[in-house]
């Protein structure tokens, strides 16, 4: 017996206008496929449209996730999303497979947002600082990061600390 199982995932981050961004989640399997899109808006970071498609599930396992999707309007990309998300869309009418799927939607916008500059720090050489501590560890500092960037932290505070990019920017 040969017994075959594949499994993809892609997202894609897109910006749609000035502060907005859209992702679009596919992920499945022989069994489940689903596409997840998220649209969310500066400064605040949050969910403004939000759809959950199953498209396939042989088993059946997945419930309709029309009103999981709707509950995630107005949720914020930064601290507490994991518990937040995990409640709407993993809850006991839920799939915790989905709400994974959208968590790691969301934190696709966190890295599409800082890749441009961490792409300036490698250009830069960014100086690396060892901080006190467990182990070395590296920030990049304001003068690397440059002035644009530390504008749109100050529009959108939920991402200080979220990454490498942004740590200790005051």
């Amino acid at each position: 017996m040969i017994l075959d199982f594949q499994m993809n995932s892609l997202a894609t981050v897109t910006q749609s206008g000035p502060g907005t961004w859209e992702i679009e989640m596919n992920a499945g399997d022989n069994l489940l496929h689903v596409t997840i899109f998220l649209e969310i808006k500066a400064p605040t970071l949050d969910i403004r449209r939000s759809e959950i498609r199953v498209k396939r599930d042989i088993l059946g396992a997945i419930p309709d996730m029309s009103t999981s999707a709707e509950k995630l309007i107005g949720v914020r990309v930064g601290p507490g999303m994991t518990k937040i998300v995990r409640e709407l869309v993993g809850g006991l009418e839920g799939s915790l497979w989905i709400a994974d799927l959208v968590l790691e939607a969301m934190e696709m916008l966190v890295n599409a947002i800082t890749v441009t500059e961490l792409e300036k720090a490698a250009l830069k050489g960014g100086e690396q600082i060892k901080a006190s501590g467990d182990g070395p560890k590296i920030f990049l500092n304001d003068v690397v990061i440059g002035p644009e960037m530390i504008k749109v932290l100050g529009a959108n505070p939920r991402l200080k600390d979220s990454c490498a990019a942004f740590q200790n920017i005051d």
